[in-house]
C-alpha cells in the first residue's frame, strides 16, 4: 500500500513537473553577432537651409559624412503578448527581434546625435521591420505621432543579420545605416519566471525523492 501511495506520489510530482515547465515564460533567444566593417557603413546628411546673395550665387548643401561601424551587439528575439484596443482582456502575440549594443563603436558619429536602435521591429519568418512610431506595434486605437521616425528592415536566419535602416534627426538631417553582422555562439536566457518554475520542480522532485527512500527503509526486512 506504503509504494503504491510513493508511486502516486512521483506521478504527481511528474504531472505538476510539467504543468510548470509547459506554462513557464518562453525564452529569450539572444545571439551575439559581431559586426562585419568591411560591408556595414553610416552616413550622415545635413541638407541644411539654402542662401543665396543678391548675385544669385546659392550655397551648396555640406557632403555626406562616412563613418566606420565596428563592435558587436546582442540580437534577441521573443514572443510578447499584446492586448486588443477594441478589448483590452484580450491579448495576441507578435514575435519581435531587438538589439542591444554590448560594444560599438560609431567612428565619431555618436558625437553627432546617432544612436543605435533599440526599438523592437516585428519579425516574420527571416525577416523583420520596425519603427519607432509609437503605434507601429498596435493595430488600431493608438494615439500616438512623430513628424520623423527612425526605421529599420532587414533580415537574420540565426546565424547572419543584415540591417538597413534611417534615424532622422529633423526634417533636414540624419543617418542612413547598413549592417552587415556575423553571430558567434548563440546562448538562450532563460526569462525569470521560467527559473523559478524550475526551482519549485526541482524543489518537488527532491521531497518526492526523500518520501520514497523513507518509505522503503520502513518496508526493508528487519525495519522496526
Amino acid at each position: 500500500m506504503n509504494t503504491r501511495k510513493t508511486n502516486r506520489s512521483w506521478r504527481t510530482a511528474l504531472a505538476a513537473v510539467g504543468l510548470l515547465l509547459s506554462s513557464a515564460s518562453p525564452s529569450v533567444q539572444a545571439v551575439v553577432v559581431n559586426i562585419d566593417t568591411s560591408r556595414s557603413v553610416l552616413t550622415f546628411t545635413s541638407s541644411g537651409p539654402t542662401i543665396c546673395d543678391p548675385f544669385g550665387n546659392c550655397s551648396t548643401p555640406p557632403a555626406p559624412q562616412t563613418f566606420a561601424l565596428s563592435g558587436s551587439f546582442d540580437v534577441k528575439e521573443e514572443t510578447v503578448s499584446f492586448p486588443y484596443w477594441f478589448d483590452p482582456t484580450s491579448f495576441f502575440d507578435l514575435d519581435l527581434i531587438r538589439f542591444e549594443p554590448l560594444s560599438i563603436d560609431t567612428g565619431g558619429a555618436a558625437a553627432l546625435g546617432f544612436v543605435f536602435p533599440a526599438f523592437s521591429g516585428i519579425v516574420t519568418g527571416t525577416t523583420f521591420t520596425a519603427s519607432d512610431d509609437p503605434c507601429f506595434l498596435y493595430s488600431g486605437g493608438c494615439s500616438g505621432w512623430s513628424l520623423v521616425n527612425s526605421t529599420y528592415t532587414g533580415d537574420f536566419d540565426g546565424q547572419r543579420l543584415s540591417l538597413t535602416g534611417e534615424s532622422p534627426l529633423s526634417v533636414a538631417e540624419g543617418f542612413k545605416y547598413t549592417i552587415v553582422a556575423t553571430a558567434v555562439p548563440s546562448a538562450s536566457v532563460a526569462e525569470p519566471g521560467s527559473l523559478a518554475c524550475l526551482a519549485a520542480a526541482g524543489a518537488g522532485l527532491t521531497a518526492v525523492r526523500s518520501r520514497r527512500r523513507r518509505t522503503s527503509a520502513a518496508l526493508a526486512p528487519g525495519a522496526a
